[in-house]
């Protein structure tokens, strides 16, 4: 799965675009997370077919919005984590969680990079991290 960052300006924030764009290319998308209002705004896209994330990038930025992949990673130093939970109840897509263990784990695939986890964490053991 790959994550696309839509950066909507004022005058495109009030068009079906997602929409539009699903409806054209036949590739489901699954919003992560969206903060948009008449003001403008982001949402970040994950799309399952790999293949296809150019064209649906060119699509959006034919549409007049601001589209790029996202190429970041989530990281836990499981060194430093002392499995403290501060991190869980900031976390809007439920990506930090306690395994039967109640040791922390990270499902990379649901982080929205909101950075909530890395402010929260008092041994700064959670980090983003550029794939580039």
């Amino acid at each position: 799965m790959r994550k696309i960052l839509l950066r909507y300006s004022p005058e495109k924030s009030s068009e079906p675009i997602l929409a539009s764009v699903i409806k054209d290319t036949g590739v489901l998308l699954n919003v992560l997370q969206a903060k948009v209002n008449s003001r403008g705004g982001e949402i970040i896209v994950a799309v399952e077919d790999d293949e296809r994330v150019p064209e649906i990038i060119r699509t959006f930025q034919s549409r007049g919005v601001d589209a790029e992949e996202l190429k970041l990673t989530t990281v836990l130093n499981r060194d430093a984590c002392m499995d403290c939970g501060a991190c869980l109840s900031l976390c809007p897509t439920k990506a930090l969680h306690f395994n039967p263990e109640y040791r922390l784990e990270l499902d990379k695939e649901k982080c929205v990079y909101c950075k909530l986890c890395i402010e929260a964490c008092p041994v700064r053991a959670l980090s983003i991290l550029s794939l580039e």
